[in-house]
């Protein structure tokens, strides 16, 4: 997607709780893919998490987070094929006006609240709270989170969606990426197969 660039002033805070790894309960602190450092001013990087949502209990499973430097997403993203790349870019271009969402949540009384930036479904408008499984997406810089097009939530009903626009090469290269990175019981890969890693 070609998307004016962001110049940045003050839209970043420290990184929110919800953001850091549920495993260390602290920001996530190396790139998955090259191991490199994440916590240091100048370093881009993008985390993702992937959420089972249980209304019932209002309570939640994170079945994958990451965080992947930038110059790796890069490398992952091209790796999948160019058809791929454009059936999606064309997905967000047709469905959603980043520009003009990233105005309107900056305008809010309260611009750097993350909840407002995740509240709903960046493709359906889905509410977060109806979601039973959704994925977030966010751009962060050293110990901050930065508010540029993202952060955003895609709702497991939009991930679907997109899934079916892959090409079978993309669809092997993100499976081989899952099975690198979260290497799981067979019981447990074919769930996280049905999760669609978006760079």
């Amino acid at each position: 997607m070609d998307l004016p660039p962001i110049h940045l002033v003050h839209e970043f805070e420290p990184i929110p709780q919800e953001l850091f790894s549920v495993e260390s309960g602290q920001p996530f602190h190396s790139c998955l893919t090259c191991e490199g450092h994440l916590l240091q001013d100048g370093v881009n990087y993008l985390v993702e998490k992937a959420v089972r949502f249980y209304p019932q209990t209002g309570t939640q499973d994170i079945i994958f987070e990451y965080a992947m430097c930038m110059k790796c997403a890069q490398q992952l993203r091209e790796e999948l094929s160019a058809e791929s790349r454009e059936r999606v870019d064309a997905y967000f271009s047709e469905r959603v006006d980043l520009v003009a969402r990233r105005e309107a949540l900056l305008s809010l009384p309260e611009p750097l609240r993350l909840e407002n930036w995740l509240s709903h479904c960046l493709i359906t408008g889905a509410p977060r709270t109806a979601c039973t499984e959704y994925q977030i997406y966010a751009q962060c810089d050293g110990r901050d989170l930065i508010y540029t097009y993202m952060p955003y939530l895609i709702s497991g009903e939009a991930m679907e969606e997109i899934q079916e626009l892959i090409s079978p090469h993309t669809r092997q290269v993100l499976d081989d990426f899952m099975d690198q990175h979260f290497g799981l019981p067979p019981e447990l890969r074919a769930l996280l197969q049905e999760r669609l890693v978006l760079i």
